[in-house]
């Protein structure tokens, strides 16, 4: 036919668009419904750094990131803590974070990462720098950290 045009590219560049900018997202997606099982190894892995007190300060250093946010944290016997912000006993929960600084559809879990680095990077908490992304422990950290 003549003067028809052929709209399907118009449809495939959008589509094409449309992935590119969501594949991360739901990829997450798909693979936190179909392997619980993953997810759940992740958590707990990411409860022990979560814990951990010697991955966060280096070697003469007692931090971690339960300090100041778990009600069960209890420092051991001889340990000095030196954040300025820890208050003993005080514990800012990290309650509904996930709903919060979550994943979406657009940024994944890079909004929570984000968020995590202030507290990580903040010389008043944790004064650490600003660790990787893709630091190996970060994935399972982010996981414990959005199922509180």
């Amino acid at each position: 036919m003549k003067g028809s045009v052929d709209y399907l590219w118009i449809i495939l560049v959008v589509i094409g668009v449309i992935l590119i900018f969501a594949w991360k997202p739901l990829m997450g997606m798909f693979t936190g419904m179909s392997d619980k099982v993953t997810n759940k190894e992740s958590y707990e892995r990411g409860r022990e750094v979560f814990y951990n007190t010697t991955i966060w300060g280096g070697e003469g250093s007692y931090k971690s990131c339960a300090m100041c946010h778990a009600p069960d944290f209890v420092p051991e016997p001889g340990k000095t803590i030196d954040m300025p912000e820890y208050k003993p006993g005080e514990p800012w929960i990290l309650e509904d974070i996930a709903t919060k600084y979550g994943s979406s559809l657009l940024t994944g879990d890079d909004e929570l990462f984000n968020r995590m680095m202030q507290c990580l990077s903040s010389p008043g908490k944790m004064g650490m720098g600003r660790p990787s992304r893709n630091a190996p422990y970060m994935d399972d950290l982010i996981e414990y950290v959005k199922r509180q």
